[in-house]
């Protein structure tokens, strides 16, 4: 199975993804310093997590809507769950859809499930302090 390895230092990486606390930082091994810092992704969700920024980005809201749809469907069918590598960070990805589609609440839901997933060393933590200052004001 293909994943993507995204380094924090590019754009893509650090407009969502990347530690949150020194203390998460403190729990590493030496080894996992390094990659520590990068995103893992399975290829399908980070597919439709792309297409949906990109019909997006195109205007074509049917097919981001599509796009979605296709993406919660993967990441929560329980079939899925035995060949799904880095589901927080998938979770986090749905997250940010909803987000970005103005459902704060939908992406505090799943922000919470990735953070139930991998409580530390996740970027859901920021995500879920970010949301909350959206909403709150």
């Amino acid at each position: 199975m293909t994943k993507y390895l995204l380094n924090r230092h590019s754009h893509f990486v650090s407009s969502f993804f990347g530690n949150t606390t020194a203390e998460e930082v403190a729990q590493r091994k030496y080894i996992e310093k390094d990659w520590m810092d990068c995103a893992e992704v399975d290829t399908r969700p980070f597919l439709h997590y792309l297409q949906y920024l990109l019909y997006g980005g195109l205007g074509e809201r049917e097919n981001q809507l599509h796009a979605l749809r296709v993406l919660e469907s993967y990441i929560c069918d329980i079939g899925n769950l035995i060949n799904m590598y880095h589901r927080e960070t998938a979770l986090n990805l749905l997250g940010h859809c909803y987000e970005m589609e103005g459902d704060y609440e939908e992406a505090l839901d799943y922000y919470e499930i990735s953070l139930r997933v991998s409580g530390t060393n996740n970027a859901a933590n920021w995500h879920v302090r970010r949301v909350l200052r959206r909403i709150s004001g």
